[in-house]
């Protein structure tokens, strides 16, 4: 069988998707997830979290996945070490600096490698392979699925991959847009001096940049307008038996920051996907009564998208 792995930004969130179908929950923690504050755990409700999880049954995973400067290492080691001692199913990390941390104090513990590794070619999976990964998350921006099959063939490591979602722009991970959209100065301790910081992608501060609105013009003239850097959707309902079939482990839902209903509706409708297909796999066919809840899906990440136009 495979895992449908959804996201957990609260402890409410967890459990409406355990509710709908999921099988395994990714959560953040601390500082050092890549996502708000307010969407990350604490280590008492993090706790709390896998308790929850593991009394219905599944898995949790903790999200590590941020690029550590020096003066992050304390924070990142207390914050492992709590994490395993309460009990995550699995890590997930990017900074190769982590992957070795965890892989020498804590051989037993799982290593997931994030998306914010794009990693988009064989020889990178055996690369992150070879430190001690155990899963790898293969980059969004990877369309071609003989793309991913090869990426599936070069290693014994389990691949997952986002099954919906919106797409970066850019690479993940790569983007620095939201580092130059708003600055202010502020006191360099390093420098002895103030100088322009900007909102740091490393620590999840995304403004979103390129679902924005802009305007293209030319010697003062309108050529185009509207959302011109956004890119259509991860939709993976069609590709899904593909995907099965090649060997992918965990189908993984974006949305730790968005509403829980979002996260209830595309938990419930990739459920009764992965469902249908195991049901008959010579048969399997997106029924058309399913646009409706995609519909809802998508505009859901629109009102998402909107709502951070005016922050």
């Amino acid at each position: 069988m495979v895992e449908l792995m959804s996201p957990a930004g609260s402890l409410e969130g967890a459990k409406i998707a355990i509710e709908n179908g999921a099988d395994s929950l990714y959560a953040g923690v601390s500082n050092l997830s890549l996502r708000p504050r307010r969407v990350e755990f604490e280590k008492g409700d993090f706790k709390k979290l896998v308790d929850f999880a593991h009394g219905e049954g599944k898995k949790i995973y903790a999200v590590l996945n941020v690029f550590l400067k020096p003066e992050d290492l304390s924070l990142f080691k207390k914050e492992v070490e709590e994490v395993y001692q309460n009990g995550a199913d699995g890590i997930i990390c990017a900074d190769v600096g982590v992957i070795s941390y965890i892989r020498q104090n804590f051989p037993g513990l799982p290593i997931h490698i994030s998306v914010q590794n794009s990693v988009t070619n064989p020889q990178a999976a055996k690369f992150y392979e070879d430190l001690g990964a155990s899963v790898i998350v293969v980059s969004r921006s990877l369309d071609r699925i003989e793309d991913i099959e090869k990426i599936k063939k070069s290693v014994r490591a389990d691949i997952e991959v986002f099954i919906h979602g919106g797409i970066c722009y850019h690479y993940d991970g790569d983007c620095f847009l939201s580092s130059y959209w708003s600055q202010e100065m502020l006191f360099d301790r390093f420098l002895g001096k103030e100088r322009l910081f900007g909102q740091n992608n490393a620590k999840g501060e995304c403004h979103l940049i390129c679902k924005r609105e802009f305007t293209l013009s030319k010697n003062g003239h309108k050529l185009s307008e509207g959302r011109l850097l956004r890119r259509p959707d991860l939709i993976g309902l069609s590709n899904l038996p593909l995907y099965i079939e090649m060997g992918v482990k965990i189908f993984k839902l974006e949305g730790r920051a968005m509403p829980v209903s979002y996260v209830a509706k595309a938990t419930r409708l990739y459920r009764k996907a992965i469902d249908l297909y195991f049901e008959n796999p010579e048969q399997y066919l997106v029924p058309e009564e399913w646009q409706a809840d995609l519909e809802e899906i998508l505009m859901a990440r629109r009102q998402y998208e909107r709502n951070w136009d005016i922050k």
